[in-house]
């Protein structure tokens, strides 16, 4: 009976192991497909951002374009309100681009700090799977070589002393007599 308790424990252990080691492994996966995932997430809204730039640049272009062309045919070309209308439009491109911006760094750091949360649960995870196989460990090796306590209270024996199932009385001293504490 001792024997195939002892091939289970082993058997236990030996499937806590693995078990540990194949979860590390899928949460090492998962957290570099997550950290591709966002990098190419942050490349697409960099290319939308260019994108977005770009047609803002060439909107101010035209509109500068036509301004300067109606303040032409009216005969105003270098009025001060022909300016003001190129400015005010320079402005508000520039305005538009810095939000952008703005809203691609944002991203990116909301992007780093997700990667971080991430980094750090697969970190918990890895740790959880080593308490596990420690603990299993630690649980096979009791009930291996028989230090685990024993559930049942002890009972007495017709000589009286308490005997448990994993000491003998015969091999054992009394733990109660004080007559045997010193030897």
């Amino acid at each position: 009976m001792a024997a195939v308790s002892t091939i289970v424990a082993v058997a236990a252990v030996a499937v806590a192991g693995v078990s540990a080691y194949e979860q590390k492994q899928q949460a090492k996966k998962a957290a570099k497909k997550e950290k591709e995932a966002r990098a190419v997430a942050s490349a697409e809204q960099a290319a939308q951002q260019t994108a977005q730039t770009r047609a803002q640049l060439r909107e101010e272009r035209i509109r500068r374009a036509q301004i300067l062309q109606q303040s032409q045919n009216t005969g105003v070309g270098g009025s001060s309100g022909a300016s003001g209308s190129t400015g005010a439009l320079a402005t508000t491109v520039g305005s538009n681009i810095a939000a952008a911006s703005r809203q691609a760094n944002s991203a990116n750091a909301i992007s780093g700090l997700q990667q971080q949360a991430a980094d750090a649960r697969t970190k918990g995870a890895e740790i959880a799977a080593t308490g596990q196989l420690a603990s299993s460990l630690l649980s096979a090796g009791g009930s291996i070589f028989g230090a685990t306590a024993s559930t049942t209270p002890p009972q007495p024996t017709q000589s009286g002393t308490p005997q448990t199932g994993a000491f003998s009385p015969a091999t054992q001293p009394n733990p109660y007599d004080l007559n045997n504490i010193f030897r």
